[in-house]
């Protein structure tokens, strides 16, 4: 019996061994290789590279993306990023991506600003449809202030129904109480 147990500590000494020594062969080559700090993700979303090409995307600039994105390759090769990421940032798949990516944000201001101006969002629509994942949360955001807006006519209109001009009144309050804030 005591040779069964010796037999089996010794195995599961010998399966413990074989399974804590590395999977693979580290060469002085794997050593010596430096991992970059920074990833290719990482620059596309750095805030200064995303500001610019929003910047550049308002004013319909393409030369200014072209040149925001130069900015990023040259921090990619100076970080060292593989040869692949810094093709990838060369490429026009990176431009649509950052200009994709500017055109949402684009839309998002814009709808807060008709938010807070009352103005109709349908036309930013039309004008960022990059955000049409967007439109609906969008839309219910506008819901929700035209609510409240109708509250603030109720309460103005002290029990009696709402009309235009009460609605109007209701609305000059809207945009003063956030022109205020601003």
């Amino acid at each position: 019996m005591k040779v069964l147990w010796a037999a089996i500590i010794i195995v599961l000494a010998g399966l413990g061994f074989w399974y804590s020594q590395p999977s693979e062969q580290v060469t002085d080559t794997d050593v010596n290789q430096v991992v970059p700090v920074i990833s290719r993700q990482d620059i596309l979303e750095a805030s200064d590279l995303v500001a610019g090409v929003k910047q550049a995307v308002r004013q319909q600039d393409d030369a200014a993306v072209k040149q925001s994105l130069e900015k990023a390759i040259a921090l990619a090769k100076e970080a060292g990023l593989p040869q692949e990421d810094i093709s990838y940032l060369q490429s026009d798949m990176a431009v649509n991506y950052l200009e994709f990516h500017a055109k949402r944000s684009l839309f998002n201001d814009a709808v807060e600003q008709a938010y807070y101006d009352l103005y109709d969002i349908e036309p930013l629509k039309i004008q960022y449809p990059e955000a049409q994942d967007l439109f609906a949360k969008a839309d219910q955001l506008v819901a929700d202030r035209d609510k409240i807006i109708q509250q603030i006519a109720a309460e103005l209109a002290q029990g009696e129904s709402t009309d235009e001009q009460t609605l109007q009144a209701a609305r000059q309050l809207w945009k003063q109480r956030f022109n205020a804030n601003n």
